[in-house]
């Protein structure tokens, strides 16, 4: 206290505004916070994918009520003067709109239940459609193991642009992961909403399964930034052919 307010004054003394900047930070919603770093995350993602003229499609998997899946359409919409070529991304979301259904053995987490998880088909596909333009989407409803089984390109994928997964649990990454490892491409950005989850363990999660990948698939992957309550978001640098 005393080195405060020898070295700025006034405003060391005045103690009442730090109380007050820490009500408001305190105060916030920690949801409200995440998804407005995740926004800006996302947007990050899809502004360097347009400036680098990278092709492909946007795949996100756990798309819960449609937030990040419609703030990608429109951060998209909005990178057209800087890759007209954009326009040719489709939108691909997965999710069970269940919750998690039974969980494996090591996923049980405390906050990862259906009551929290569960949301409305209907509802997100009218929320998507209202902002979607002439850009192309698919809302896939289903469990990973069977909504991911067909593939990539059963899908009409053939290169992964950005990657959203916030699919919570190991078993659910996994089956994503596998998903995307024959679309991905220098230069396809993924976004891990979950990468802290599991107290920080590196041997359970999104992290756990993340970590597979990059060794299974050949990848070297750079760390972009972290952002939220426990996000991060990597570029994939090369793949080994």
């Amino acid at each position: 206290g005393i080195i405060m307010a020898s070295s700025f004054g006034i405003l060391g003394k005045l103690e009442f505004l730090q109380v007050i900047a820490s009500k408001l930070i305190a105060g916030i919603n920690p949801a409200v916070i995440h998804n407005i770093e995740k926004y800006l995350a996302l947007k990050k993602a899809h502004y360097l994918t347009a400036v680098e003229h990278l092709e492909g499609d946007y795949l996100e998997f756990g798309v819960f009520t449609g937030s990040s899946f419609t703030h990608s359409i429109r951060c998209t919409r909005k990178m057209e003067n800087i890759f007209p070529g954009i326009k040719k991304s489709k939108f691909i979301g997965f999710d069970s709109f269940e919750g998690f259904g039974s969980l494996d053995e090591g996923d049980e987490h405390p906050f990862y239940t259906d009551e929290n998880f569960k949301t409305s088909f209907s509802a997100v596909s009218k929320r998507t459609a209202a902002v979607a333009g002439s850009y192309k989407f698919e809302l896939k409803k289903g469990f990973f193991e069977q909504s991911l089984q067909a593939g990539a390109a059963a899908h009409g994928v053939s290169k992964a642009r950005v990657v959203f997964m916030d699919s919570d649990t190991y078993g659910s990454a996994k089956y994503a992961f596998d998903y995307i490892s024959p679309v991905i491409q220098e230069g396809t950005y993924i976004l891990l909403d979950d990468f802290f989850s599991y107290r920080g363990s590196k041997s359970k999660g999104v992290a756990k399964a993340f970590d597979e990948f990059i060794n299974d698939s050949g990848i070297s992957v750079r760390r972009v930034m972290d952002y939220g309550m426990g996000g991060a978001m990597f570029v994939i640098d090369s793949i080994d052919v």
